[in-house]
């Protein structure tokens, strides 16, 4: 969860509240875009703001709830500010649409994930007294098209780094997942749209763009499929580092290994969700692919590149998931040996398929489960960056330490935590370090002059 801010003394003051995904930052960013161009500018304080929006977060339990945890601390600022104005978007919108007015009284509009863009038209409508919801969804060349007027507009506040939208929505309908129904299904945007765009966060200053999508692999416009995609993002130059996320296992083959092997700005980090080491589950779950098939992907990677970091999502106490079969998800966290992993306790999302199914699992299993898998995946860890001690790898400076004096921090190109005591350098500099140090949860390193590295 996070907001974005920025202070002016002119013109109207909004605050937006992101939860969930890095798809959901990037749609608040665009919605900064789209109401700067109303003479909104962004503030840092709710009590200071003339319009709050808070862009919901579905495919997690708990965020849906903090949204309404939120509108219920809004409701004071309300009552001391009537002419403050409060809009609900993005996943929780989509699904709850009116319901969520007729459930808050102080909310003046709703919107969905795919009218963002129409920001300008509801908050004309709001001044005039309206209560809006507009949910529909648009026509599917005005979503490849991704509305470009505004894609290129005040985009140097990115920073260092980026995220840039390739597709939106799902079509692979995973019995635990609401994306298809709130994001609809999925589209892939014109690859010129986004070659520009990535362009323009280059020449202001982004210096690692990572490309998102709920499938993100499965990307295809105009006959350019994503591996494609890639080898003209690739081309840009000042582009150093680019990396994707979420692509699907039954969609990741040998050209897009070969890709992430030999692209120079391509990172040797895999994001792969596995969800469950148990087929039976993973039928279940709708995911179409076996443990067997899983390992030969991972394998597929590591042929070429050994050191590559890998990354995964895990689902513990999925509907009439045994003792056995949480083994097998342990058996498979421990063959593949993932750098980090995303886990969740499931958690029913309404209208997925899986709320129907029997023999829910009781929350003290799930948490006693999750519990189990972080201590494994925690010695893991360690086990790995323990490896990483004495190295050298290329880190991406991100800034100063927070507490630290003459240390910056950044990420290796497998995307690892590190402290860099000694150094000055400035944000957005690559630095050839020596990693001397392994932490729980992060590395520490000296500069190093060395020209090549020997990691990633």
């Amino acid at each position: 969860m996070k907001s974005c801010t920025q202070n002016t003394e002119d013109g109207k003051k909004v605050f937006i509240q992101t939860y969930g995904c890095q798809m959901n930052e990037y749609d608040t960013d665009k919605m900064f875009e789209v109401l700067r161009q109303e003479n909104y500018f962004h503030t840092d304080s709710q009590e200071d703001a003339d319009l709050i929006i808070l862009n919901t977060c579905s495919i997690r339990e708990k965020a849906e709830h903090k949204v309404y945890s939120e509108l219920g601390r809004l409701r004071n600022l309300k009552s001391a500010n009537p002419e403050l104005k409060i809009g609900v978007g993005g996943c929780v919108a989509q699904q709850e649409g009116e319901a969520i007015l007729r459930r808050d009284a102080n909310v003046d509009f709703v919107f969905g994930t795919d009218n963002l863009f129409e920001l300008p038209r509801m908050l004309r409508k709001v001044h005039n007294g309206e209560k809006i919801t507009q949910t529909g969804r648009h026509d599917r060349q005005k979503v490849r098209n991704f509305i470009p007027e505004y894609a290129f507009q005040q985009i140097s506040k990115s920073g260092i780094k980026a995220h840039l939208t390739i597709t939106k929505g799902c079509n692979n309908h995973c019995s635990f997942c609401v994306v298809p129904l709130t994001r609809g299904l999925e589209v892939s945007r014109e690859p010129e749209h986004i070659v520009a765009e990535a362009e323009k966060l280059v020449s202001t200053g982004t210096r690692e763009i990572c490309l998102l999508g709920q499938n993100v692999n499965s990307y295809k416009a105009n006959g350019v499929d994503f591996v494609e995609l890639l080898n003209r993002l690739d081309k840009i130059d000042g582009l150093q580092r680019l990396r994707f996320t979420s692509p699907h296992p039954k969609d990741f083959h040998e050209k897009l290994a070969d890709a992430i092997a030999s692209l120079p700005s391509l990172c040797e980090h895999l994001h792969l969700p596995l969800q469950s080491g148990s087929n039976r589950i993973l039928r279940r779950m709708r995911r179409w692919y076996t443990i067997d098939t899983f390992y030969e992907k991972v394998a597929m990677l590591r042929d070429r590149l050994p050191k590559a970091a890998i990354s995964t999502d895990l689902i513990v106490g999925f509907p009439g998931e045994t003792d056995e079969e949480f083994e097998m998800t342990m058996e498979a966290v421990r063959n593949v040996g993932f750098d980090l992993i995303y886990s969740f306790k499931y958690s029913p999302r309404p209208g997925t398929r899986a709320t129907e199914y029997p023999e829910h699992i009781s929350e003290s299993i799930k948490s006693e489960r999750l519990r189990i898998l972080l201590e494994t995946q925690e010695k893991i860890v360690q086990e790995k960056y323990q490896v990483l001690v004495g190295t050298e790898q290329e880190v991406l400076i991100e800034g100063n330490h927070h507490r630290k004096a003459n240390t910056v921090t950044g990420r290796t190109r497998g995307n690892h935590p590190v402290s860099i005591h000694n150094s000055t350098e400035k944000a957005g500099e690559l630095l050839s370090v020596l990693i001397t140090r392994a932490n729980p949860n992060s590395l520490e390193a000296e500069p190093s002059s060395a020209i090549s590295f020997a990691g990633i």
